[in-house]
C-alpha cells in the first residue's frame, strides 16, 4: 500500500475543493491510504513517514522543511519556485489577464491591484493584470496573514483607497482580500460599485455571496488542480515523472456579482431593470418578472428600452444568458445540454436557434474556435 499524506491547512474552500480533487482520483487507485492531520483523518502520525505528499507550500521555510522528508512532493500553492518542486497550480497570468480584459470592458478608466506579498502567485495575477491594462495601476501590498485578519489595522489601506481617483476597478488577488476592501470602502463611504468596482480570485462562495453587497470573483479549478497534482505524484512515486515539473491549469469562470454590476444608463427605470437582467436572466427570469419589479407600467418600460437600448426586455434578458453561454463554452468542458440548462434556455434545440442566431455559428463550434484561439 502507498500512503499518500496531504499537507493542507483546510482553512479556506481552496483546500477543501483542492482535497476533493485528491480523493477523486485516489478512488482509481486501489493501493492509495490518505493520510493527513486534522479531524478529517484517523491517521496522526508524521507526514514524513507517507510515501508521498501534496502540499500546500507558501513559503521557502516551509518548502525546506517538506524537502527534508526525501519523499516525492507535488506543491498546490505556486507560493514560491524551486528548481526541485515539483508543482501544479493555477494559471496565474492568464487570471490576471483576464481580470484586466473584463474590467477594461466596463468602461472604467483607473484600475489598482491589492496583493500578497512574497507570493509568486500574486505577483504572476499583477504581471497578467498589467499586461491587459497596459497603463499605470495603483498597487497595494500586504502580507497575506494581514490580509486574512480581516478586523485589523486598516488606516493605511483606508487612506490609499481614500486617495485613488474614481470611478477605479480593483483587482484582489483573492477573495479574503477583497472581502477586506469591501469593508474598508464602506466604512469611508465609497459606493460599490457606482464609484469602485471589485474582483477577487477563488469564488468562495459564502465569501463572495454573503458579503453586501455580494463580490464578483474568477472561479479557480481546485478540484482539477488536486486531480491533476495525484496524479503527478503517483508518476513520482511510480519513476515515470521528473521532480521539478509545473504544470499550470486554466482558471475557471468569472461569476459576477454585485460589486461589478455596473450599468452605464442614466434613466433609473431601465438602469434597475438592467442589474435585475444580469443578477437573474439565467435563473428563469421573464419580461413579466422584470415589468413587475419596476415602478413604471410594462409598456412605458418597453418604450424606454426600445428609445434607450434600441431593444427590447426580453432581447437584453436572452442576451445576458447568451454571454453567459460563452463563458461557459470557452472556460469549461460541460456538455452542450448542460450549458443550456444552466443559462435558463426552455430547450437545447431553442438554446441553439438563438445562439446561431446571434453569433452565426453553432455552440460548439463557437467552443473549438475560441479553444484554438486560446493556444496560440
Amino acid at each position: 500500500m502507498k500512503h499518500i499524506g496531504l499537507d493542507l491547512r483546510f482553512q479556506d474552500g481552496y483546500d477543501m475543493a483542492v482535497a476533493g480533487g485528491v480523493v477523486r482520483y485516489a478512488r482509481s487507485k486501489s493501493d492509495w491510504i490518505l493520510r493527513g492531520q486534522g479531524p478529517w483523518f484517523s491517521f496522526k502520525e508524521d507526514l514524513s513517514e507517507c510515501d508521498g505528499l501534496i502540499a500546500r507550500i507558501e513559503s521557502k521555510e516551509e518548502a525546506g522543511k517538506i524537502h527534508a522528508y526525501r519523499i516525492p512532493v507535488v506543491d498546490i500553492a505556486s507560493a514560491v519556485r524551486l528548481p526541485t518542486l515539483a508543482q501544479v497550480h493555477n494559471d496565474d497570468h492568464l487570471t490576471g489577464k483576464r481580470a484586466g480584459a473584463y474590467l477594461k470592458g466596463l468602461g472604467i478608466e483607473h484600475f489598482g491591484y491589492c496583493g500578497a506579498e512574497g507570493l509568486i502567485w500574486a505577483q504572476e495575477r499583477l504581471a497578467g493584470y498589467r499586461e491587459e491594462i497596459d497603463g499605470e495601476v495603483f498597487r497595494f501590498f500586504r502580507p497575506l496573514g494581514w490580509w486574512r485578519a480581516l478586523y485589523g489595522d486598516d488606516e493605511e489601506l483606508g487612506r490609499w483607497l481614500g486617495s485613488l481617483p474614481k470611478p477605479v476597478a480593483l483587482f484582489c488577488c483573492n477573495d479574503l482580500s477583497a472581502l477586506k476592501v469591501q469593508q474598508q470602502l464602506k466604512h469611508l463611504s465609497i459606493a460599490i460599485p457606482e464609484e469602485c468596482v471589485i474582483l477577487g480570485v477563488d469564488d468562495e462562495e459564502l465569501v463572495c455571496e454573503l458579503a453586501n453587497p455580494s463580490i464578483s470573483s474568477i472561479r479557480i479549478q481546485c478540484d482539477e488542480i488536486g486531480f491533476q497534482a495525484s496524479k503527478l505524484l503517483d508518476e513520482l512515486l511510480g519513476g515515470t515523472g521528473e521532480g521539478a515539473v509545473r504544470r499550470v491549469i486554466e482558471p475557471g469562470v468569472l461569476v459576477e456579482r454585485e460589486s461589478t454590476r455596473l450599468v452605464g444608463e442614466d434613466d433609473e427605470h431601465v438602469s434597475k431593470a438592467l442589474l435585475l437582467i444580469k443578477a437573474r436572466a439565467t435563473g428563469g427570469l421573464t419580461a413579466s418578472d422584470v415589468a413587475s419589479n419596476a415602478t413604471i407600467c410594462r409598456r412605458a418600460l418597453e418604450i424606454r428600452f426600445r428609445k434607450i437600448l434600441g431593444s427590447t426586455i426580453w432581447k437584453e434578458i436572452t442576451k445576458a444568458k447568451l454571454e453567459h453561454a460563452t463563458t461557459l463554452l470557452k472556460h469549461t468542458s460541460d456538455p452542450i445540454e448542460r450549458i443550456s440548462e444552466a443559462c435558463g434556455f426552455g430547450s437545447t434545440h431553442r438554446f441553439h436557434t438563438l445562439f446561431k442566431r446571434t453569433y452565426r455559428t453553432t455552440p460548439q463550434r463557437y467552443r473549438i474556435r475560441e479553444q484554438e484561439r486560446r493556444r496560440r
